[in-house]
């Protein structure tokens, strides 16, 4: 029996590898490639830096919100010239089909983004909100970006028109914001004090003489105070109260005239013996302005 020279076979290995290998193959591409799918494809930063991220105390700020759009309208572009290149770089063929799957995936996302948008529209009062609607502009770019690694998915161009027919249906963020505001509105002309379930003088006076020293700089005065619900009492895993709690609403006159509304919680802590300790007022909402008239005997 013949043996295989050890080289011989050392060369056979090698070709038999290099055949295995597709046209164009090589492992330094194939890790680019890889790379450079993670960054703006699997792992995209296009969302990780490009969903618009705006302070709760801001919300309701145009110039915060409009800047922040802005940023992301900049990760977008930065995104498109990215994409560009990493196509002129010809990625590895091989390592885009392994990802065709995944990209799909993420790309179906835009429809639950789609029923957001379109929700939110109606729900939320705050100017914030139009970041749901950049949510649409951001998937639009990925599935853009998508379509051009993979000209023949059907499946990304209908997303794709899906996304264009909600964006044209939700109007431009400018529109999407003055809906913001006119929810508000909305909500403000609608909104009552709840009706008082009992009645006690000296929580009333307590919260009345809290709330004002909070605001003391807007010289606030809180015309009436109403006890919206009964005391609630938090247990521990024994059954031994931690503390008691019941909810407030307040009728404000402002240092202008005007009228406004707002709400907190009065606590009460546990002190053993089944006795509570003095009550306070804790969480209040800032005063949301109203029509005097939704506030009785403040209207004059």
């Amino acid at each position: 029996m013949k043996t295989i020279p050890l080289s011989l076979f050392a060369f056979l290995l090698f070709s038999f590898a290099a055949r295995a290998q597709p046209s164009g193959y090589t492992r330094g591409g194939a890790e680019a490639t890889m790379k450079q799918m993670k960054l703006l494809f699997t792992e995209s930063f296009l969302f990780s830096k490009g969903s618009p991220n705006i302070p709760g105390d801001l919300a309701n700020s145009k110039p915060a919100v409009l800047a922040a759009l802005a940023e992301s309208d900049k990760v977008i572009s930065e995104f498109d010239q990215k994409v560009i290149e990493f196509i002129q770089s010809k990625p590895t063929a091989a390592i885009l089909k392994s990802n065709y799957t995944n990209v799909v995936s993420i790309s179906k996302r835009a429809a639950f983004a789609i029923e957001k948008a379109a929700s939110a529209k109606d729900e939320y009062r705050v100017m914030s909100a139009v970041v749901f609607l950049q949510e649409l502009y951001l998937y639009k770019a990925y599935i853009n970006a998508a379509i051009r690694l993979y000209p023949e998915a059907i499946s990304l161009q209908e997303q794709l028109e899906g996304l264009d027919a909600a964006i044209t249906k939700q109007g431009s963020r400018e529109d999407y914001i003055a809906k913001m505001e006119k929810n508000q509105l909305d909500y403000v002309k609608s909104l009552r004090m709840k009706k008082a379930v009992a009645s006690d003088p000296a929580i009333e006076k307590m919260v009345k003489n809290s709330y004002e020293s909070s605001w003391a700089a807007d010289k606030l005065t809180v015309v009436k105070v109403h006890i919206v619900s009964n005391w609630v009492i938090e247990k521990n895993v024994l059954d031994i109260p931690l503390n008691k709690e019941l909810e407030v609403n307040m009728a404000i006159k402002k240092a202008d005239g005007s009228c406004a509304l707002a709400a907190g919680t009065v606590r009460s802590v546990y002190e053993g013996g089944g006795k509570y300790g003095a009550p306070y007022l804790t969480m209040p909402t800032p005063p949301t302005t109203v029509p005097c008239e939704n506030i009785p005997n403040t209207s004059k």
